[in-house]
């Protein structure tokens, strides 16, 4: 069972952002059972201790990191784990 994507945010900005978060994006692409978190960051830590408990406890791996004038934003993303289906018979 996967964490709710609100707790695996708290971890991520816990792990490795510091006070300077500008903004952060959960997106979905459900055809093909994904998820992302984008992170609009200015200053930020990263280690691979770090790293391993994020992916540990969340699921979710650093797939890009992309920085432009100070800016930097860090994609995580893990593929959703979809809750079976119950079968109702009439």
């Amino acid at each position: 069972m996967q964490i709710e994507i609100d707790e695996c945010v708290y971890w991520i900005l816990h792990t490795v952002v510091s006070s300077d978060l500008l903004k952060y994006n959960h997106v979905t692409v459900r055809e093909e059972d994904l998820e992302f978190i984008v992170i609009e960051a200015k200053d930020y830590c990263i280690d691979l201790t770090g790293l391993t408990k994020i992916e540990k406890i969340t699921g979710m791996k650093l797939l890009q990191m992309k920085s432009f004038k100070g800016i930097s934003n860090l994609w995580f993303g893990r593929r959703m784990k979809l809750a079976p289906q119950s079968h109702i018979s009439s």
